[in-house]
């Protein structure tokens, strides 16, 4: 294990949606990346990048905009505030052309350095926490949910979208939550994400938890939306 990953362990595993054109340099920095600990995610352009963070749910973008096709930045101004925002440019002027910098690094840049630099940056607003509700611990420091039916002890491995989806319902136990409700609050007001994906992310969400024997604790209102049934916790 290398240093930079073995400083990492027990460290929030940070998502970082990349946004570079050269594909070399591209999976160098994903490599580099998942090595020290974080979920690294890859777009070559500003139009993929803006589909992927309102999948992902970024902690960081990291954007080199020098490359035409990477230069598009409007989508920035849409992101959470809660995202850091990084660029890699060669161009000192480009970095004001990107609202809510949180870090600017000049090329050229080693890849290990850029690591331990985000590394340093700080946590998301939302600090983590912890969650007990209906069998269910949320542990946001490590992205770990622990599931606890009839004796069994189960940990899921969620993506950050079905974290926040989890911890949304979790959090109001018997409220019915609309999809427009969990859309602003787990993809952020405004965010072009169409309905069908909050089911296609409660879907996949009960899977998981059926894994663990407790798919039902996710009850379906139709025609209105869900809601977290901690009565149905055994």
């Amino acid at each position: 294990m290398s240093d930079v990953a073995r400083s990492a362990a027990g460290a929030v595993r940070r998502t970082v949606l990349t946004v570079v054109a050269d594909p070399v340099i591209r999976e160098l920095l994903a490599l580099h990346l998942r090595e020290a600990g974080f979920f690294a995610v890859t777009a070559a352009t500003s139009a993929e990048a803006c589909r992927l963070a309102g999948e992902v749910l970024p902690d960081v973008l990291l954007i080199d905009p020098d490359a035409p096709d990477c230069a598009d930045l409007a989508f920035c101004a849409r992101l959470s505030e809660t995202v850091r925002i990084v660029v890699l440019s060669g161009s000192p002027a480009c970095c004001s052309r990107v609202p809510r910098v949180a870090l600017c690094l000049h090329k050229p840049y080693a890849p290990r350095d850029l690591v331990e630099r985000l590394q340093g940056l700080p946590d998301r607003v939302d600090a983590p926490d912890l969650n007990r509700q209906g069998g269910i611990d949320i542990d946001l420091d490590r992205h770990l949910i622990t599931v606890r039916r009839q004796g069994r002890r189960v940990e899921l491995d969620l993506s950050p979208v079905e974290l926040r989806l989890l911890r949304c319902l979790v959090e109001q136990p018997g409220r019915v939550l609309t999809r427009e409700m969990l859309r602003n609050q787990v993809w952020g007001e405004g965010a072009a994400v169409d309905l069908r994906t909050v089911d296609q992310n409660i879907r996949r969400l009960r899977r998981e938890l059926g894994a663990a024997d407790a798919g039902e604790l996710i009850r379906t209102v139709r025609g209105i939306g869900y809601r977290f049934s901690e009565g149905a916790a055994a």
